[in-house]
């Protein structure tokens, strides 16, 4: 046993272990009461900064306590691409809104990733990220 804590060493070896286990798979399950935790879908119009960190592991730590109090949670995470922000932030950086949008949500999960939040990305909500893409082109 390590007798220090090496973020580097431990946290993606455990991250990966939660990712092969599945541990935050939401599975229906009629025999346990539902807990249903959603904070809010960021903008993928930059990258997530200490303000997005804070919300999400409040959001975090509740939905680990429902577990732990053996409620079914469902924990989801998506993006929001509708409005303004993420085209904006296009234009300034004078990238096609699409890739920017892309780009950005791929770096952003690799965040939330890196982050150990106990997500369910098989359910992650693009719905709404898919038809905004499809208007910005």
């Amino acid at each position: 046993m390590q007798t220090q804590y090496t973020p580097k060493t431990i946290e993606p070896e455990v991250q990966k272990r939660w990712e092969t286990e599945q541990a935050f798979k939401a599975v229906e399950n009629p025999n346990k009461e539902k807990f249903y935790c959603l904070c809010m879908f960021p903008y993928p119009s930059g990258r997530l900064h200490i303000g997005h960190v804070r919300n999400y592991t409040i959001g975090d730590v509740i939905a680990r306590y429902q577990r732990m109090q053996g409620k079914n949670v469902l924990q989801p995470m998506g993006w929001d691409a509708f409005g303004l922000p993420a085209e904006n932030a296009a234009i300034q950086n004078n990238v096609p809104p699409a890739n920017w949008t892309r780009e950005n949500m791929a770096y952003m999960r690799n965040q939330l990733k890196r982050l150990g939040l106990g997500y369910d990305w098989g359910r992650e909500c693009n719905r709404w990220a898919r038809l905004a893409l499809r208007c910005l082109g």
